[in-house]
């Protein structure tokens, strides 16, 4: 049975509410300490850095650009659209499901993962943001964890 002709459980929306917003702040952000490393486009002293392996906001910037801008995007879009593509089936550990509905958990995972470096690397929580993108990632995860949107996303 297809999927797509069920109806679309309300969580999902919430879901992709989450990953659509992740991934603009992601974009803004990853962009603007690429093109600026030094992190005054953002206001973001380079003292923050103090503790961690970088020295400028160049490979923070990258990554953020990457996993919290580009990625929950690509998510998104595959739970929109949930296209046939075999290159995200080698990193899927849940077949029974389509491919954007793992890695939109994967997502949520890696916003704790980022987090949680972060507070490793800097010591305790130097902006309330990281609260809040704790909160998001967690958050990700039980939408995506929703009984019907589980279901909604069984092959």
């Amino acid at each position: 049975m297809d999927n797509r002709s069920l109806p679309k459980p309300f969580a999902l929306y919430i879901l992709l509410l989450l990953l659509l917003a992740l991934g603009a702040g992601g974009i803004y952000g990853g962009f603007l300490l690429t093109d600026d490393p030094s992190g005054n486009s953002l206001q973001m002293p380079a003292s923050a850095l103090e503790g961690s392996p970088f020295r400028d906001f160049l490979i923070p910037g990258m990554i953020l650009l990457f996993f919290n801008g580009l990625l929950p995007l690509l998510i998104a879009y595959g739970l929109i659209v949930q296209p046939d593509w075999k290159w995200p089936e080698m990193l899927n550990i849940y077949p029974n499901r389509h491919w954007a509905w793992t890695f939109s958990l994967y997502c949520g995972i890696i916003l704790g993962i980022w987090i949680g470096v972060q507070l490793l690397l800097l010591g305790p929580p130097h902006s309330p943001l990281q609260g809040i993108f704790a909160l998001w990632g967690t958050v990700t995860v039980i939408f995506t964890m929703w009984p019907g949107v589980m279901r909604y996303f069984e092959r």
